[in-house]
């Protein structure tokens, strides 16, 4: 606290009562100009949360984190998250962040002692990116992701920087920081396959959040969809313990206001089962489940990521996809978490429920086997037992929600829906996996480069300027193949990144 110099033409007065005044006050209170604050005393729970902002240039970041700490301005440290094991061949944690785009999960929960915090260090782990390639090799056109690692992130040195665009108070009982890692700005990759050069250098910021009563989304409290593998069920207390597709294990309660998809109720849920659900984070931290689904309850392995191969039709019946999260599977064990998978006519093609219009799109919101799309975000559940190749046949696919990133065209309205004429990248995966030659594969897009995007009264607009022909914008959704035309549910608009 800083006190301000009182002493006025009736210094000799006053002198007299701040020195008695001294006498019954711990040495210290005062401070002279420019000193820092005085130790607080308490401690709050902070939950730190994780997220990114990024274009469609990559379809996967991994970056794991060893430590991140507050300082103030005194230069006394709080340490928000400690990893050990996150630097090495081996290293694991927390760390795949593209799926996290325009979307939060809780990273960890820990004790900080009170006060006003003005920078912010992290220490980064093992870094590398994928892109979406299509190259010719001996004549052919080969399609898949193209992996550059770097080792330790910020060429050997884990070094990131940590924006905070305002100091940080933390106090009260209980507080949410977000950890927003900046995709675009924290790598250059220089040259092309397979001799590109990678360096990758972090940049994150960190905002505090005010939960909202209920939370709307992911700026004030809303978690989800998230991918999970249910790992234990409390049945007296009405929760479940739970692993994120990124190894963190958290704590879930449900109540009457939980809606299940797929199961009957909480009742449904087991030990193993992998579910996507949203979230809502209470005032003490707690998390509460606001929507559970099981689109496969007795699937024990499943994958998420976007379509890259595919899918063919009979005789071969088989389709890949650039997995970007995996649960249930163990590359170095009997169920291997690969890329090709079967399908036949068992296999059940079904949309994720976590928007609820889907009767209202002027638009078949449907997925059919012949209306899967290169590109298309998707669920994949399997059985876990590989036949004689290595190959797991899918027993559900699910339409999953991702986020595009493009420049606003035309603008229009149809029944009741803002349609917005979305321009995505050459490099976004949609239209970059167009350019394979794919003799035999289900359903050409006929223009792959433009998205209808549409929006009605449930989006969430967390765009900071109006939406208007030229904007560059962030929209998450479920994208539908109306025919060779992309249409999407949208289910928020965020500031879009520079493509």
């Amino acid at each position: 606290m800083k006190v301000r110099k009182a002493f006025t033409a009736q210094q000799s007065m006053r002198r007299a009562f701040l020195a008695l005044l001294a006498l019954a006050i711990p040495t210290g209170f005062f401070t002279g100009c420019g000193a820092s604050s005085p130790a607080p005393t308490g401690t709050t729970n902070v939950m730190v949360l994780m997220t990114s902002t990024a274009n469609d240039q990559l379809i996967g970041f991994t970056l794991t984190i060893a430590s991140i700490a507050l300082a103030d301005s005194a230069g006394k440290s709080a340490v928000l998250y400690n990893n050990p094991n996150a630097v090495g061949l081996t290293a694991s944690g927390p760390g795949e962040w593209m799926h996290l785009n325009g979307v939060s999960e809780p990273l960890a929960t820990v004790s900080v002692p009170q006060g006003t915090y003005t920078s912010a260090t992290l220490t980064a782990g093992e870094c590398s990116v994928g892109l979406l390639k299509v190259t010719e090799e001996s004549g052919e056109s080969v399609i898949g992701p193209s992996i550059y690692e770097q080792g330790t992130c910020a060429q050997g040195t884990g070094v990131a920087a940590v924006n905070l665009p305002s100091p940080i108070t933390v106090s009260g009982p209980d507080m949410v920081l977000s950890l927003n890692l900046q995709v675009f700005q924290s790598y250059t990759l220089t040259g092309s396959s397979p001799n590109a050069s990678l360096t990758m250098t972090p940049v994150f910021t960190l905002t505090p959040v005010a939960i909202s009563s209920p939370p709307t989304n992911q700026r004030n409290g809303k978690m989800g969809p998230m991918f999970s593998l249910i790992s234990s069920i409390n049945s007296t207390g009405n929760s479940f313990v739970a692993q994120t597709a990124n190894g963190v294990t958290i704590n879930v309660t449900c109540d009457d206001s939980t809606t299940y998809q797929g199961i009957e109720g909480f009742t449904s849920l087991t030990s193993g089962m992998i579910v996507d659900m949203d979230l809502a984070i209470q005032p003490d931290l707690s998390l509460l489940a606001t929507r559970v689904e099981a689109p496969d309850p007795a699937a024990p392995v499943a994958f998420a990521g976007p379509l890259d191969y595919g899918p063919f039709p009979s005789p071969q019946d088989w389709f890949g996809g650039m997995w970007t999260n995996t649960l249930g599977c163990n590359n170095a064990g009997p169920m291997p978490c690969d890329s090709m998978l079967l399908y036949n006519p068992s296999t059940t093609f079904g949309v994720s429920g976590e928007y609820n219009n889907l009767q209202d799109p002027p638009f078949a919101a449907s997925l059919t086997v012949s209306s899967l799309f290169l590109g298309q975000n998707l669920y994949v559940f399997s059985p876990g037992n590989p036949n004689s190749q290595g190959v797991e046949t899918a027993t559900t696919v699910t339409l999953a929600p991702q986020t595009i990133n493009g420049t606003v065209g035309a603008i229009a309205s149809n029944n009741g829906f803002g349609v917005y004429t979305v321009t995505l990248a050459p490099y976004d995966p949609i239209p970059a996996a167009q350019q394979w030659a794919c003799s035999g594969c289900y359903n050409p897009l006929t223009n792959p480069n433009t998205v209808l995007v549409y929006a009605d009264a449930n989006t969430q607009l967390l765009n900071s300027t109006p939406i208007d022909p030229g904007s560059v914008l962030r929209f998450t959704g479920l994208i539908f193949d109306d025919n060779g035309t992309l249409r999407m549910d949208c289910g928020q608009i965020l500031d879009g990144v520079p493509e």
